[in-house]
C-alpha cells in the first residue's frame, strides 16, 4: 500500500489545479474462487488541458480504471473503494449505481470497439442528436450532479422544434466532419453496422466530443484503424481536445504513442501505477524494472531481436540475491559391465481358428425409412 505521505508528495508534484483527482482507489471483481482485485490503490491527479497516458500490458488493470472513473461498472460483483474522487473539484460518490457521464456533464469515453459501443438499432444521427440534446438539457437547466435531468424538460422542448431539430443536425454534420468523415449525409442516415471499422471508429469520436467534455477517456482510441491511420486518428483526436481545452487519458498498449502524444506516461502493471514520468524523457528516466523492460521491447532498425517482457517472476529473480554456487558432485565410477543374458527367442503366437461360413452372421439390410 501507499502511504499518504508518499501519495501527497506525489500530488504536489502535479503542477495546475486538477480536473481530475483519485486518492486509494481499489477495484474488486467477486468470483468463485475469492476476490480479485483489478486495481490496487491507485492515486493520481489530471491537470486541466493535460494529455496523460496509461500504458502497460493486457491484464493490468488498465481499461478497469478508465471504466471505474467514468461510472461503468455497475455490476453487483464490482466493488470500487477510494478515499477521494473529485472532477473539476466536486467530490463524487463512485458506488456501483452511480453513472458519471450521466449525472455529471464533462466526462467522456471512447471504447476499444466501437460496434459494440455503439447501438445497432439506432442511427449515427439518432445518436449524436441523443449527446447534443442532453448537452444542452445540462446547459439550460440547473447544473451539478443531478443538472441532465433537471434541465430534461427544457432540453425535450427546445428538441422538438423544428429549427432546433435542423440546428442539430448541423451540430452532426460539424463533428462528422470535423473527425474526417466526408459523407455526411449518408453516415447520419447508416447504423453502426453498415460503417467501416474505421468509419464506426471515427463516428464514435464525433459521438464522445460532440457533448463539450472537459475529460476525455480515450481507451485504445485507434485499436480499429490501420497503422498508417493511426498516428492520423491520434494526432485528429488530440487536436481536437486542444482547441477545446479539453484534458485526455489515452488508455494505450503503445509505449511510443504515449511518449510522442501525450505529457506524462503512467505505467501500470499488476493493478498498480508503478511508475510516472515526463513523456518526453521517458526512456531516459526510467528506473522500475516493468517500465525498462517495455521500452526495451520495441523493435527498432537497429535491434537484432526482441527482449522477453520482465514478468512478476523474472522481476523477482533479478532482485533477488545471488544462489551459492552449487558443491561439485563427485560420480562413483560404473560398475564393470557384465556379460548379458543369451536371448529367448520369443513365443509364436497362437494360430487363428478359422471360422466357418455357417458360423457367421448374416448382414441385415434396415430401412430406416417411416414405417418400414
Amino acid at each position: 500500500m501507499i502511504s499518504d505521505t508518499a501519495r501527497r508528495e506525489d500530488l504536489a508534484e502535479e503542477s495546475g489545479p486538477p480536473i481530475l483527482r483519485v486518492e486509494g482507489m481499489t477495484v474488486r471483481y467477486d468470483s468463485s474462487r475469492g476476490d480479485v482485485v483489478a486495481v490496487d490503490d491507485v492515486s493520481f491527479s489530471l491537470g486541466r488541458g493535460e494529455r496523460v497516458a496509461l500504458v502497460g500490458e493486457s491484464g493490468s488493470g488498465k481499461t478497469t480504471l478508465g471504466l471505474a472513473l467514468a461510472g461503468f461498472l455497475t455490476q453487483p460483483s464490482v466493488h470500487i473503494t477510494h478515499e477521494r474522487l473529485e472532477f473539476d473539484g466536486v467530490p463524487v460518490s463512485r458506488t456501483v449505481r452511480t453513472r458519471l457521464p450521466v449525472r455529471t456533464p464533462g466526462l467522456s469515453m471512447v471504447f476499444q470497439d466501437a460496434m459494440t459501443t455503439l447501438d445497432p438499432v439506432w442511427t449515427i444521427g439518432s445518436q449524436l442528436a441523443a449527446v447534443i440534446r442532453a448537452q444542452r438539457s445540462g446547459a439550460t437547466g440547473a447544473t451539478g450532479t443531478n443538472g441532465a435531468n433537471a434541465g430534461a424538460g427544457a432540453g425535450h422542448r427546445w428538441l422538438h422544434r423544428r429549427a432546433d431539430r435542423a440546428a442539430i443536425r448541423e451540430i452532426s454534420r460539424h463533428w462528422l466532419d470535423k473527425v474526417g468523415l466526408r459523407d455526411t449525409d449518408r453516415v447520419l442516415r447508416a447504423r453502426p453496422y453498415e460503417l467501416s471499422g474505421g468509419m464506426r471508429q471515427r463516428a464514435m469520436i464525433a459521438i464522445a466530443l460532440c457533448g463539450s467534455p472537459r475529460l476525455l477517456i480515450a481507451d485504445e482510441p485507434t485499436s480499429a484503424l490501420d497503422a498508417s491511420l493511426a498516428r492520423d486518428a491520434m494526432e485528429m483526436l488530440l487536436g481536437l481536445t486542444r482547441e477545446s481545452g479539453a484534458s485526455v487519458l489515452v488508455i494505450s498498449h503503445d509505449i511510443l504513442l504515449a511518449q510522442e502524444y501525450t505529457d506524462r506516461t503512467f505505467v501500470m502493471y499488476g493493478g498498480r501505477i508503478v511508475e510516472k514520468r515526463g513523456s518526453a524523457k521517458l526512456a531516459e528516466t526510467a528506473t522500475h524494472p516493468y517500465t525498462v523492460g517495455l521500452l526495451r521491447c520495441v523493435p527498432t532498425l537497429d535491434s537484432a531481436e526482441l527482449d522477453e517482457l520482465p514478468t512478476l517472476a523474472s522481476v523477482a529473480a533479478a532482485n533477488a540475491p545471488a544462489a551459492p554456487a552449487p558443491t561439485p558432485v563427485v560420480k562413483a565410477p560404473a560398475p564393470p559391465a557384465s556379460t548379458p543374458p543369451a536371448s529367448t527367442p520369443p513365443a509364436s503366437a497362437p494360430a487363428r481358428t478359422p471360422v466357418a461360413p455357417a458360423q457367421r452372421r448374416p448382414l441385415i439390410r434396415t430401412d430406416h425409412r417411416e414405417g418400414q
